[in-house]
């Protein structure tokens, strides 16, 4: 059990006085507070962070020697405040490999535990409170760091009852959001059926099959017309519909055909669908396919397009917050020269 490095051993008494404060006002039960506070243990540890622009990334040891990064998105509010949404990861690697991914390329590794995801919240969580000197605190949990969440469905699950129960976490259910490449209709109903007021993102890309299948080679196992059927479920169960996650990449998936098809795919829908439009950032991934991200023109062209039929959809240019220190959309894998180095 680590609990050295973020927590030394002289700040884990502050730690427990902290969570029985913290506890206690929650209304846990004083009863089993004792033996929670004293047989609780940090599994995992941050053993680097990168400071961006845009906030930080960890790369955080889980047990059995592996690790993972997360990333904490830093959000300025117009009023002067500050929040933070955290971005984690439910697998260690990815056995999807999208061509634009970098973290496919390290191929899966192994699934992380409820705990182990939660873990990535609270770890990031602290080091704000330990080492920040503003007030943002976390309030947004979003499933898109390394990993097919779906594919680790079980402990996803029971890591969204964490984040979103009032002796934990605390967050409500819209506030958490969990992002798929859609490989799996079936899980997509079933993440309706047991989850349906958690926040879901389908990491979209093409609506033109062949195009998807390009991006996307898992998109083989669910046609296009599958996928929308389970989001149409999904729609039903939930009330509202999903995000679409759009990665803008020149010349693959900009063209006039293919807004043509995006608008068509989210018009046929039973919910209102909203469409983030993210500019692609450089991976090592997508070099070898020669992808670039489009000019500011296209890509406004792009939205302006989608707005004359209909639908909604906004240019997520804070997706490229953390290019410098590799933790935007798409850029999270890890080698072993970044799993040895320490910064802590």
């Amino acid at each position: 059990m680590n609990t050295e490095g973020l927590f030394p051993a002289s700040n884990k008494c502050a730690l427990n006085d902290r969570l029985e404060e913290e506890l206690t006002f929650a209304g846990f039960p004083k009863k089993h507070l004792h033996d929670l506070l004293f047989n609780f243990s940090i599994t995992c540890s941050i053993t680097r962070v990168e400071k961006s622009e845009g906030g930080y990334k960890f790369v955080i040891q889980v047990p059995r020697g592996k690790f993972v990064e997360t990333v904490l998105i830093r959000h300025e509010r117009r009023s002067g405040g500050v929040r933070y949404t955290v971005c984690v990861s439910s697998q260690v690697g990815c056995a999807k490999k999208c061509s634009f991914c970098a973290t496919g390329t390290m191929g899966l590794q192994g699934q992380l535990s409820s705990g182990e995801i939660l873990e990535q919240v609270f770890l990031a969580n602290s080091y704000l409170t330990a080492t920040t000197q503003d007030d943002g605190l976390i309030r947004n949990c979003v499933f898109m760091g390394m990993g097919e969440p779906l594919d680790n469905y079980e402990a996803v699950h029971e890591a969204l009852r964490g984040l979103t129960h009032q002796c934990l976490f605390g967050l409500k259910a819209k506030q958490v959001t969990v992002s798929t490449v859609g490989a799996n209709a079936n899980k997509i109903k079933q993440l309706a059926d047991e989850a349906p007021q958690v926040s879901l993102a389908l990491s979209l890309h093409s609506s033109v099959q062949s195009t998807r299948e390009k991006l996307i080679p898992s998109a083989k196992m669910n046609p296009i017309d599958v996928l929308g059927g389970a989001l149409d479920y999904h729609s039903c169960k939930s009330g509202r519909g999903a995000m679409l996650e759009y990665l803008l990449i020149d010349g693959v998936n900009d063209s006039d055909a293919e807004i043509e098809a995006l608008a068509n795919f989210c018009i046929e829908r039973k919910g209102n669908f909203f469409v983030n439009l993210i500019p692609y950032n450089p991976t090592l991934a997508g070099e070898d396919y020669g992808y670039t991200f489009p000019t500011d023109e296209r890509i406004f062209a792009f939205h302006d397009r989608l707005k004359e039929l209909g639908v909604k959809s906004l240019i997520r240019w804070s997706s490229a917050n953390g290019r410098d220190a590799n933790g935007a959309c798409g850029q999270l894998a890890l080698t072993s020269n970044q799993q040895s180095k320490s910064m802590l």
